[in-house]
């Protein structure tokens, strides 16, 4: 063995333990001070556990511990203290860990909406957990933050749509407006127009929520909206939940239909036109 060949060696066992832990810092939540908001600069998005028990849910049907939840937070860019913030909660679909869409982020800020999505809330998960998961960020966001009550809005992807708007006929009192992508329900059967025999075949699952208890109160305070395109395995399904359901029923609702889009998450466009609609003064 050469001397470089030993020296290198040396080095190699003197440095890996280092690089080690600060692999394991990197991994530390930051979040240890209780009674705190979370160390997030401006801008920047973090995933973090509370250090605090989490909010209690009102219907105690699930409970979450802190030291299991984890949660995807960012804040807008001009962000400070003094000014008041709405939040958007946001459920993934297939994926389990989710982040901030890089390209919502422009519309995020200028609408000055805190963005936080619950970890582990996709569509592995129950639903029950799910809608724990998403109401629970909100709760979170509102304890350590400045938060108008009338711009909390949930949205997701696909299952997580779905969720979403469930969430929004069981938690009408904390949600003011869902942004679904590729993802709808309502609150009882509606009829099939838009949707195919064939497709029909594939999937007879939509048209029902399994919640409906509080759906006269979605209808006066949630303002939905529903984003799509023909690329979308779900299109048609959503454009006969609107068409046959929210629309007939009267609710707030609005269906965009974005040309060329398939089954993915809504492009910046789509979310500031959402935005615009539900933020829209009476």
């Amino acid at each position: 063995m050469t001397i470089l060949l030993r020296l290198l060696l040396v080095t190699c066992a003197l440095i890996s333990p280092a690089l080690l832990r600060a692999g394991k810092q990197d991994e530390t939540n930051p979040w240890i001070k209780p009674g705190t908001p979370p160390p997030l600069l401006p801008g920047k998005g973090l995933t973090v556990s509370c250090p605090d028990p989490l909010p209690p849910l009102p219907d105690n049907t699930v409970k979450l511990e802190s030291a299991k939840e984890t949660f995807h937070i960012r804040l807008p860019a001009d962000f400070t203290p003094q000014a008041t913030y709405g939040v958007v909660v946001f459920i993934s679909g297939p994926q389990a860990k989710m982040g901030c869409p890089a390209t919502w982020i422009p519309v995020l800020d200028e609408h000055k909406l805190i963005y936080i999505a619950p970890q582990n809330a996709g569509n592995k998960e129950s639903l029950g957990l799910r809608d724990a998961r998403a109401l629970t960020s909100a709760l979170l966001i509102k304890k350590y933050y400045p938060i108008d009550p009338k711009r909390i809005y949930v949205a997701g992807y696909s299952g997580g749509a779905r969720v979403a708007g469930m969430s929004a006929f069981k938690h009408p009192e904390t949600w003011r407006g869902t942004i679904q992508s590729c993802g709808a329900d309502f609150y009882k059967p509606v009829p099939r127009v838009a949707v195919t025999d064939e497709e029909f075949k594939k999937s007879s699952d939509y048209g029902g929520i399994p919640d409906a208890k509080r759906a006269l109160e979605a209808k006066k305070s949630v303002r939905f909206v529903f984003i799509t395109g023909p690329g979308d395995f779900r299109n048609h399904y959503i454009k006969d939940i609107y068409a046959g359901g929210y629309k007939p029923e009267g609710f707030n609702a609005l269906l965009i239909d974005v040309p060329e889009m398939r089954h993915n998450l809504c492009n910046a466009e789509s979310l500031s036109t959402a935005l615009e609609y539900i933020e829209r003064k009476k």
